[in-house]
């Protein structure tokens, strides 16, 4: 049989072979577009193995990364006995390949498996999982097997088919009597074959996709692994009804973890630009899609508070501003940079009545914008009330921000306080509902401050257990509440909530081990989805994954209708779902997973922008004079590895007032103080000729003790002193001739003549 020299130099077994139908096997990238390992993906006239390389005349599947060699590896299938063995073979490159986290030796083959992780070099952004279709690889075994059944007769078609592609037998002949050349003569002849070939009329072949492809072009991310695929194998079904409902699940796209911590909140301004996580080790970080590439890396991570774990951020309806609720009594307002703007005042724990407080006295459970109003927040805390803030119109105390009057007190059926476990606006902004520790879900007005709730509903998730969780839709019909206590969700209608109505619908099979579990609805409210979390005793289960679950909203007026869902989506193996974000403009899913990381579901049809945006840029790369000068740098170069800042952008010469708005910029105009305005002309007493300003009570009273007529100034002090001497004079009387002027007796003889008396 004759073999190429490329087959020759990479030591390629004879029995070597690539499946024909493209969904045998496949490599799922981490941007979860996929790559056939079949001959299709082939740029080489061979079928039996796929070279993966950074060459890219060579390479038939291409990383353009340093830690790439120009032949890096080898995939390829080899029969064994009946079963089919997919062969990852390492090139002896200086990086190499790992396949889970464990590195190949070099020239080294191994046996890949279903959903193994392969790295090639040091391309951590390029994560590549196997997924294989043993159904499909078991109908290409079978296909095969009569023309693997004898090695002889497979080499002797080989032979011939290799005969038939010469120009003649003479020329065939004279090839194989030429010796075989290996390394530099080798390369040197591939190179002087690629040359003359570059006079030829290049040939072109356009490949028609099969059935199985044509529905893996349409979805990307519809499969059944554990990185986010459809738990189920009619996958053209499923595809249907995320079609049907509009539901974004076709692509996902993986965010880089600030922290691995607890994702306790997430939140995106209106536009959808800018994502928010709050994390249980109290730090925040700031995603933006418009300026981020496919690494997925937070642009800002700031601390809120120290030793305060966020418990809850939103945004303004403006998107400029956004409240972040802590495990602390004081939420603070910060502008969608991250800087501090107010931060809320703290009320006096010794006082009974909550609404005699400037503030809260015990932690924040929960925190929400007003929809209509950009001023107005609402918090709600453990200390059994609900504040409504005016952020620009509350008075301040040490630039603290006080409560004014709208504080509910909140109680439970026997008239006592009960803690505050959740608090959200209606969409129209007219009332809030609240979840209590004692199980309740209360609607009060916020047109008017009442010891009474407007509408109430007891044992919602029965008897003593806490709701921590509402959301409303978003066009205000339905309202759904969640426990940690309770595997299910309840949808409400809150126009007719009343002491003994009964739930919309129930969802069951979410199980929560989270307080901060939560759900969401779609754009158009006809879809509620929610996330399961993990149980902890089944953690090494196969089985075990977090679940996203969508449910239909019942349109028809019913009580109590058992609700299955419509799709199941497989999310991540041995990780919870915690939180759940549908975003409005989007139409994308954010989750928030138990290790920290967040993912955003998308398609690319329903969704616009947010997360689409950094998959068509992909990696950012690095240019030549970057990695030249980082490769010369000295060892802790702060002026090359480290990052540049302008000084203007450090807080010591930032101008705090470029993030005030126009509303306290022209307020803090008028104060002469803060405006630095110079002194009006003055309207009181001259003091001299051509001078006047607005004198204080001493030089008041100065300028009335002188004349008016009494100017002195330009005068001789001695000259107006001598004046008064004119006429008078002093000394004449006491010694004017032998007059006697002093006293006949002295003051003891006084006193001498006065005891005698």
């Amino acid at each position: 049989m004759v073999t190429s020299s490329l087959d020759q130099e990479l030591d390629i077994p004879i029995g070597a072979f690539l499946p024909i139908k493209s969904c045998a096997a496949q490599l799922i990238t981490s941007t979860g577009s996929s790559i056939p390992l079949s001959p299709t993906t082939s740029i080489q006239s061979s079928t039996k193995y796929l070279l993966v390389g950074r060459q890219a005349s060579t390479a038939d599947i291409r990383i353009d990364h340093k830690s790439i060699s120009r032949k890096h590896a080898l995939i390829y299938f080899l029969h064994d006995h009946g079963r089919c063995k997919i062969i990852l073979k390492d090139l002896g490159g200086k990086y190499g390949c790992h396949i889970n986290g464990i590195l190949l030796s070099k020239n080294e083959a191994a046996v890949l498996q279903n959903e193994d992780k392969i790295q090639f070099g040091n391309v951590r952004e390029a994560i590549f999982t196997l997924d294989v279709n043993d159904n499909e690889l078991w109908e290409e075994i079978q296909s095969n097997n009569t023309q693997h059944d004898d090695e002889g007769k497979s080499n002797i078609r080989e032979e011939n088919r290799a005969s038939s592609i010469g120009d003649n037998m003479n020329q065939e002949s004279k090839n194989a009597d030429e010796p075989i050349l290996t390394g530099r003569a080798a390369r040197e002849a591939e190179i002087a074959k690629a040359v003359a070939s570059l006079d030829e009329m290049p040939t072109y072949t356009k490949y028609n996709p099969g059935k199985d492809d044509e529905y893996l072009s349409k979805g990307e991310l519809l499969k059944s692994n554990k990185q986010g695929g459809i738990r189920n194998d009619h996958r053209k079904e499923l595809s249907l009804i995320a079609s049907e409902f509009k539901i974004p699940v076709t692509s996902s796209i993986q965010l880089s973890t600030h922290s691995k911590s607890l994702p306790t909140s997430i939140a995106l301004d209106p536009s959808g630009s800018r994502l928010m996580v709050g994390s249980s080790d109290t730090s925040l970080g700031f995603y933006d899609f418009n300026g981020m590439d496919l690494s997925g890396k937070p642009f800002k991570i700031v601390t809120v508070q120290e030793g305060h774990s966020i418990v809850k951020v939103v945004t303004s309806n403006s998107g400029d501003r956004m409240i972040v609720g802590t495990t602390s009594s004081q939420p603070m307002v910060l502008d969608r940079d991250g800087h501090e703007i107010i931060e809320f005042n703290k009320g006096d724990m010794y006082v009974t009545d909550m609404a005699r407080t400037d503030g809260h006295v015990s932690n924040i459970t929960s925190v929400d914008w007003h929809p209509l109003n950009r001023d107005l927040v609402l918090t709600s805390s453990i200390d059994g009330s609900v504040r409504i803030w005016n952020v620009e119109k509350n008075k301040t105390k040490f630039d603290k921000l006080c409560s004014g009057k709208e504080v509910y007190r909140i109680k439970c059926a026997m008239g006592k306080r009960t803690k505050v476990l959740c608090a959200v606006f209606s969409p129209c902004g007219r009332e809030f509902a609240c979840g209590t520790v004692c199980g309740s879900i209360q609607i009060w007005s916020t047109m008017k401050v009442g010891s009474r709730p407007e509408r109430v509903v007891y044992d919602v998730h029965g008897s003593g257990t806490p709701v921590h969780c509402l959301t409303y839709s978003h066009d205000g019909l339905y309202l759904a509440s969640r426990s940690m206590d309770d595997d299910c969700v309840k949808v409400w209608e809150p126009k007719r909530i009343s002491r003994s109505c009964r739930p919309h619908m129930t969802c069951q099979g979410l199980n929560g081990i989270y307080e901060n579990v939560n759900c969401a609805f779609s754009p158009d409210g006809k879809i509620l989805c929610a996330g399961t979390c993990m149980d902890p005793k089944n953690q090494d289960r196969n089985d075990n994954h977090g679940v996203l679950k969508f449910y239909k909203v019942v349109s028809e007026k019913a009580d109590n209708v058992l609700q299955k869902p419509i799709l199941e989506l497989d999310v991540a193996k041995g990780l919870s779902i915690v939180h759940v974000v549908w975003h409005k403009k989007l139409n994308q899913i954010i989750l928030g997973l138990s290790n920290g990381s967040i993912r955003v579901y998308y398609d690319s049809d329903l969704s616009t922008k947010g997360a689409k945006l950094p998959v068509s840029k992909g990696l950012r790369t690095t240019d030549e004079l970057t990695l030249l000068l980082h490769s010369r740098a000295p060892q802790g170069s702060a002026g090359i590895l480290g990052e540049i800042k302008t000084p203007h952008a450090l807080p010591l010469f930032r101008d705090a007032s470029e993030h005030k708005t126009k509303r306290k910029r022209d307020k803090e105009r008028m104060d002469p103080i803060k405006s630095r305005r110079p002194d009006l002309p003055g309207t009181g007493i001259k003091v001299s000729e051509g001078t006047s300003a607005n004198l204080n009570f001493q030089q008041t009273v100065l300028t009335s003790s002188i004349a008016k007529n009494k100017n002195i100034a330009g005068k001789d002090p001695r000259e107006e002193l001598f004046k008064y001497n004119e006429g008078k004079e002093y000394t004449k009387v006491p010694y004017d001739g032998d007059v006697r002027i002093l006293a006949e007796k002295t003051a003891e003889e006084e006193e001498e003549d006065e005891g005698g008396a």
